[in-house]
């Protein structure tokens, strides 16, 4: 008969990143490449174009805090309808 370790383990906690690419936030909040945009054009979230200098195009990252107090800024004013 084998012998059932009860020793406590710790559990692993993945941390949120900080910025994503649209794929990924769109993967964490459900939000459209397009809606990204539009929210960040509009000044709703952050966002920062990384590119080496020089270069035209980069990569479009999105804050995850600022959709995550934008989402809960919506539910707040849906709540309050």
């Amino acid at each position: 008969m084998s012998k059932l370790d009860t020793t406590p383990s710790s559990a692993t906690v993945t941390a949120l990143p900080e910025f994503a690419d649209h794929k990924n936030a769109r993967a964490l909040f459900g939000l459209s490449r397009s809606y990204l945009y539009n929210l960040a054009s509009e000044g709703k979230i952050r966002s920062v174009s990384i590119r080496k200098p020089g270069a035209t195009r980069g990569r479009r990252l999105f804050d995850c805090a600022s959709i995550r107090a934008f989402l809960e800024g919506s539910t707040a004013n849906d709540l309050r309808q």
